[in-house]
Order: structure tokens, then sequence, then C-alpha cells
């Protein structure tokens, strides 16, 4: 099995008798130890959710993309901007399906609104983590720990079956919390463009 990563052939001692999760774990290793994040994996040029198992004899070529941290935050972060522009019309449509008694509907769509701000969450803490934007923007943290606290009522809310004060939830607590982050995410990603130029000169 011939292993890439990141356009370069790598050689892994004693590969002969591990399975293929244990070269992938390898090779996550390696990366967290040079701050770089596993980003893709193509296996003989088809990606890995095109195989539903895997034996590494029958493997030719195993590709292993990386990116940097704050690279794949940027790129979360233009996402991120675009679910936020359709959130209120999402809030609408829930009301609508609600009052014309289409329940059913409206939980599907308060159900994808709770998935997509699940995702936002784990963006911001994956800001949090991997740059200093906590530090410079102190209202940043005060806004994360808000918003998992909302987000957290919000998904109790959908446990028990409140979809009605999970809805009131999002259309109070968490609207304001999203137009703080639309207002400052142009900010965010500058100051994170200039980090990973910085880090990218000192490296």
């Amino acid at each position: 099995m011939k292993i890439i990563l990141d356009n370069r052939e790598i050689t892994l001692s004693n590969t002969d008798d591990k399975s293929f999760f244990w070269v992938l774990e390898k090779v996550t290793d390696l990366l967290e130890k040079d701050g770089r994040m596993l980003f893709d994996v193509y296996i003989d040029g088809k990606g890995m959710d095109y195989y539903e198992c895997f034996n590494k004899e029958q493997i030719g070529v195993v590709e292993f993309i990386s990116k940097s941290p704050k690279i794949i935050i940027l790129e979360s972060l233009g996402g991120m901007r675009d679910f936020i522009s359709k959130y209120f019309d999402a809030l609408i449509a829930i009301a609508g399906s609600f009052n014309s008694n289409r329940n059913t509907d409206a939980v599907e769509f308060l159900l994808e609104v709770e998935n997509g701000l699940e995702w936002v969450y784990n963006v911001l803490a994956s800001i949090k983590e991997n740059t200093a934007i906590d530090f410079r923007y102190p209202e940043f943290d005060m806004m994360f720990l808000e918003y998992r606290t909302i987000l957290e009522k919000v998904q109790e809310c959908i446990e028990s079956g409140d979809y009605i004060g999970g809805l009131t939830l999002l259309e109070v607590e968490m609207s304001s919390e999203l137009i703080f982050l639309q207002e400052n995410l142009d900010t965010y990603m500058k100051d994170i463009i200039d980090e990973e130029i910085d880090e990218y000169k000192y490296n």
C-alpha cells in the first residue's frame, strides 16, 4: 500500500500486519504533531464514503490531505455566513407551519435548524481552541458561553417535545447571538487570516 500525505509519499514502519485504520490513526498523529488536521482521504482515487468495508491488501494508493485548523475554520466561517443569512427565514417557515397545523413539517424544519446551530457551535469551539480570537475579543468568549447555554435549552425543549418553547428561544435569545456573530464575522476572519500568515512566515 502506497501512502501519500499532502502530495508526498511517506513510509510507516511495520504496517504489514496492521489494519487500514491503524494507518489512519498514525497519519492523524503525525499531523497533530505538525499542528495540522486531516481534511480528506482518498483510496485508489475514491473517497472513503465509496467503500462499505476496507481490505488493506486490496488498496493500491491511499492519499491523505491535510489543512491547518485556521484554514478549515475560515472555510467554515463562509458556511456560517450562509447559515445565518437563511436562519431567520427558516424561523418564519417553522412558525408558519405550526400556525397551519403542519406540525410534522415544522418539527422537521426545527430539527434541521438545531443541527445547523450545533455545527455553528462546533466551529465556534474550534475558533476558541485554535485561534487567539477569544483573547483579543473578550465579548467573543461571553457570546460563546451564552450561545452554548441557549443551544442546550433549545435541545432540552426539543427532547421534551416542547417545540413552541424551543422556537421561542430561537426567535428571541439565539437570534441576538447570531446577529452579533453576523456583525463580527468579517473582523474574525481578517484576524484569523493574519494569524495564519504569521504562522506561515515563522514556520
